[in-house]
């Protein structure tokens, strides 16, 4: 009897380990993408990313409060017999995603449903996005890259108190305005405030419109539920 074709045969899916580790970027594919290397938060870093949209994609995930962690680049797959590294690893309220970008998500189906396969089999899960759908939210990932990179420049900074008592003032008063706490004129004065605020954001303890105008002195920022 002759059995037929497994058409996955040629796309099997191996990895010398699953341990997120940053892979670096050689030179030649360095010169060859869009290239950049960026100091975030929840990526112990620094990170590298090929294009704009991986750049966004991370710092939208530095706006989720449910995301813990990522790893750009995180491992090395054999697809068969093509190399192959996805482009980041998130672990989202416990659930471990492993997120390739691409255009359109365009990405052949056979090997998508590999990984899919492979994946499962470790418990984690394998999504292609579409660039387009990171590149859309351009005004809330510049938002959150303006406040990342206060936070990571003032990282030593102790801003626990004025944490407690700012959002004690929001949930007491419902929302705080950015420019009663942050002087528009003397911003180094009231610098522990601002950080504090921000970090506030980024835990998701308070919120604010961060998707259609640019962070301002007149934006509101209301408690979490």
């Amino acid at each position: 009897m002759i059995l037929p074709d497994n058409p996955y045969q040629e796309q099997s899916v191996s990895a010398a380990s699953l341990t997120p580790c940053q892979c670096t970027t050689n030179r030649n594919f360095r010169t060859a993408t869009d290239f950049r290397v960026v100091q975030l938060l929840k990526h112990s870093g620094p990170s590298e990313f090929h294009s704009v949209s991986e750049y966004y994609h991370a710092l939208l995930l530095e706006a989720d409060s449910s995301v813990t962690r990522y790893v750009p680049q995180p491992f090395r797959l054999m697809i068969g017999k093509r190399r192959y590294t996805p482009d980041c690893y998130v672990v989202r309220n416990g659930q471990v995603d492993v997120v390739e970008l691409r255009p359109k998500a365009e990405f052949d189906e056979s090997r998508r449903q590999a990984l899919v396969a492979f994946f499962r089999l470790h418990d984690m899960r394998f999504f292609v996005i579409p660039n387009e759908a990171v590149l859309i939210r351009q005004v809330e990932a510049w938002n959150w890259q303006m406040i990342v990179q206060m936070l990571v420049c003032h990282r030593d900074m102790d801003t626990s108190r004025w944490e407690l008592e700012l959002l004690e003032d929001a949930f007491k008063k419902g929302s705080l305005q950015f420019g009663d706490h942050v002087m528009r004129q003397d911003r180094l004065s009231s610098r522990a405030k601002e950080i504090a605020l921000l970090r506030l954001l980024h835990q998701g303890k308070l919120t604010a419109n961060l998707t259609e105008h640019r962070l301002n002195f007149s934006m509101e920022l209301r408690p979490c539920p």
